[in-house]
């Protein structure tokens, strides 16, 4: 079975819910400034324990 990964970006201040297939789309959407975190940094976490700050909460999930 094959199997994708997708990122859930919440905005925090809205609520608005978005999702991405990979990092380069969010980025390609949005910058560092508006998300409040650089791709260099997201790289480094593990998204799928989750990452938020003020401006947003973001997770990967795993879709089969």
């Amino acid at each position: 079975m094959r199997s994708q990964t997708v990122i859930y970006v919440r905005w925090k201040l809205t609520g608005r819910i978005e999702h991405f297939t990979n990092l380069g789309k969010l980025y390609w959407r949005y910058k560092d400034d508006q998300l409040g975190v650089s791709r260099h940094t997201l790289n480094k976490k593990d998204l799928f324990s989750g990452f938020q700050n003020d401006v947003v909460e973001i997770l990967k999930s795993t879709v089969y």
